[in-house]
């Protein structure tokens, strides 16, 4: 089938000399495959009677050829899609239904029932399938109202997260709403009989590979202050789990799932690049600035931006585009923003433009781009060490200052020996003979054009550098990294000498590998970012760990609506604490955590100082409109009748409930309502939220924890 459809493509190409018959012959090939296709899925998945319409396509993908097959019905309210490959295996499917996209409710669908599905599913596609397959275990529920099943492929007993099946179900329905399975169906798996001990990989890597201590930034009171930590030296690297040395990754989606924020950024900084994040001042802000005489004025900037050489700005660029803007890397900092614009062919209307940021009280450099069109038959010429040497020395010229203070980052991209079309490099701030990776410079090298097209500067003069004293020594951060964070053995993709493979290919999980070779590497699951004073795990906020888990109270088992309680939790909606204390009053901090999540205002579970987050909770409700400044009483007790104004307030319906004269309670003890709470409580009841006790409302009494829940969940459980 691969001969074929090469051929497909010649014929594509030179169509106007072919044989009829020999276009006719493979015209019956494409539907005979094509036909198969369908007849197969069909086979395995019920596609709706309403989806009439039926489009494909076809791709090829790591040397095999996969059909894309979509079923629509005529009005696109309900679709499947679905992914197949020459061998008949299927690797995705998608099911949409716009009258089951539906809000939160509660599931009709245990979790275990979920999985029985999703296994189900998994085995009609494929029946030995699952056999190679292991679950990651997760009792995280999905907020568009499913559960998600992950399965991770085990060779020898060990993982090769390369292969993978990712199940979801629909709680309410049951149904299958996405499946995808990455599976490389003639890998060469490396015989693990002769691996070294995890003490000894251990030891190499710490030798060999190793934490460094660095200056890590986080905002504190809306302020960037740095803080000390252990960070991995590289996470492009691994060690051999046979001869314990050192290998360099060389595959995109081992870096995509060890990367660390700072990483992540790295691979994304080409685009960033490209455009200027200023924010530009409204009329009355920039009234206010005009007066501040420290500021450089735009004629100044411009004459500036024109006597550097590096940008070759004569007089065929006209100044076409300025504003002050605010510049969200740096607090209280305006900064100029300037675009120039050449006419190369007036007759084809085709412009170059470049772009500059520069403080505009000092005039320094922040950013640039610039648009240069290489020729079409352009190639590259100068090696990453030749495009390096221009870089620097563009650098040392452009900004003499900063470059003083950094340290090229060699782990930031790895180019080959071959030429590049494009080399990025990477520049990091160094103070007290410490990395600060956080604040860098990256600067881009157009092998086509010859030309620098870009640069970025993320550097903040407020920051503070204490020297390191009274920290854990690097000894002690691997004692966590080995026994908190996690260190083992992985079956890793090495199919370097294949053809390169795109990131598209990875984004619809369809990677095959040939080969799997086996290493020792940091777990990624957890944050590999250690306090360097206490040796706590932090996260990229720089705050205390906390796994993205959902668990059951400690004190659950046994209380009166426990099942209720527990699908809850399942759903995220549950109090901070550990223990649910059932029988406890109910305090307004405790309330509004329960009524932000379920209406996904506010997610507050991984934030380690619970205080700082109620207050921030606060802040946005707030700001949202949601509640005033005058409603906030974080340790006030919720009555029934409060707790109804504010379950309608947090739906955005307090106008409604306030209308006068259309509201009447069928209560008994109606009258003991608030006249100006009414309306929330006719609302709430008619939510089936809060119903009541032998038709009493009881508007006065107290909440308790208990109570709070089962607000949430008689709401949900009535839709």
């Amino acid at each position: 089938m691969k001969r074929f459809i090469s051929m497909l493509l010649v014929v594509a190409v030179l169509s106007v000399f072919m044989i009829p018959a020999m276009a006719a012959e493979n015209t019956v090939q494409v539907d005979k495959e094509l036909q198969n296709a369908i007849k197969f899925v069909k086979s395995k998945i019920d596609i709706p009677k309403e989806c009439t319409k039926f489009s494909y396509n076809i791709y090829n993908r790591n040397d095999r050829i996969v059909w894309s097959l979509l079923w629509n019905d005529e009005d696109s309210q309900k679709n499947i899609n679905v992914q197949i490959d020459e061998d008949n295996l299927i690797s995705s499917y998608n099911s949409y239904d716009y009258m089951e996209n539906v809000n939160k409710k509660i599931p009709k669908y245990s979790k275990d029932q979920a999985k029985k599905i999703a296994e189900q599913f998994v085995n009609h596609l494929n029946p030995k399938l699952l056999d190679k397959f292991k679950l990651n275990e997760s009792n995280a529920y999905g907020y568009s109202g499913g559960y998600n099943f992950g399965y991770v492929r085990q060779e020898n007993g060990i993982n090769f997260e390369n292969d993978f099946i990712n199940v979801s179900i629909n709680s309410y329905t049951g149904k299958v709403v996405t499946y995808t399975c990455n599976y490389s169906k003639d890998t060469k798996f490396e015989d693990p009989s002769n691996i070294i001990s995890l003490n000894q990989a251990q030891k190499a890597y710490a030798e060999k590979l190793g934490l460094k201590l660095v200056y890590n930034v986080k905002l504190e009171n809306e302020k960037p202050v740095t803080y000390l930590a252990y960070v991995p030296k590289t996470t492009n690297k691994y060690i051999d789990a046979v001869t314990g040395e050192v290998v360099t990754v060389k595959n995109y989606r081992m870096l995509e799932n060890g990367a660390t924020e700072y990483e992540k950024y790295a691979l994304m900084d080409t685009a960033a690049t490209g455009s200027i994040s200023n924010i530009a001042l409204t009329p009355d802000e920039l009234e206010a600035v005009n007066g501040i005489s420290n500021l450089i004025t735009k004629e100044a900037a411009d004459k500036k931006l024109r006597s550097i050489s590096t940008f070759n700005l004569d007089s065929s660029y006209k100044l076409t585009n300025s504003y002050l803007g605010k510049d969200w890397r740096y607090s209280n900092s305006l900064a100029w923003t300037l675009t120039y614009t050449k006419v190369l062919d007036e007759s084809k209307k085709l412009i170059r433009q470049i772009h500059i940021t520069v403080d505009a009280k000092t005039g320094l450099l922040i950013e640039f781009w610039a648009d240069y069109i290489p020729d079409s038959n352009a190639v590259p010429q100068k090696s990453m060490e030749q495009a390096k040497a221009i870089c620097d020395e563009t650098l040392k010229a452009l900004m003499p200052d900063i470059y003083a203070k950094v340290k090229y980052d060699d782990t930031y991209i790895t180019y080959e020996s071959k030429p590049e079309s494009r080399y990025s490099f990477r520049y990091i701030r160094v103070e007290n003979g410490i990395e600060c990776r956080d604040n860098y410079i990256s600067i881009n090298y157009d092998n086509l054009s010859g030309n620098i097209d870009s640069l970025y500067t993320n550097w903040s003069n407020e920051l503070k550098f204490d020297a390191p004293k009274n920290i854990i020594t690097v000894e002690e951060a691997n004692k966590v990294l080995f026994n908190k964070i996690g260190y083992g053995i992985k079956y890793i993709p090495d199919d370097s000498e294949e053809t390169d493979i795109s990131i598209e290919d990875y984004k619809y999980g369809t990677i095959y590998s040939k080969n799997a070779v086996l290493g020792y590497l940091v777990d990624t699951s957890k944050p590999c970012n250690i306090s360097a004073v206490n040796g706590d795990i932090l996260d990229s906020s720089g705050v205390v760990y906390k796994e993205d888990k959902v668990e059951d109270y400690r004190d659950v088992n046994g209380i009166k609506a426990e099942d209720k309680v527990k699908i809850l939790t399942q759903m995220g909606i549950r109090y901070i604490q550990d223990e649910l204390r059932p029988a406890d009053a109910l305090l307004q901090k405790d309330y509004f955590v329960l009524l932000s999540k379920l209406n996904d205002f506010y997610y507050i579970d991984r934030v380690a100082d619970n205080d700082k987050a109620i207050e921030n909770m606060y802040s946005q409700l707030i700001a949202q409109g949601i509640i005033t400044k005058a409603e906030k009483a974080p340790l006030s007790v919720i009555t029934r009748e409060e707790a109804a104004k504010y379950f309608i307030k947090f739906k955005g319906l307090s106008e409604v409930a306030e209308i006068k004269g259309i509201y009447k309670s069928s209560f008994k003890d109606a009258s003991k309502i608030n006249p100006d709470l009414l309306g929330y409580v006719c609302l709430t009841a008619g939510f089936k939220a809060m119903n009541g006790s032998n038709g009493n409302f009881m508007p006065k009494n107290k909440m308790t924890r208990l109570d709070g829940l089962m607000t949430i969940y008689n709401f949900l459980a009535a839709k």
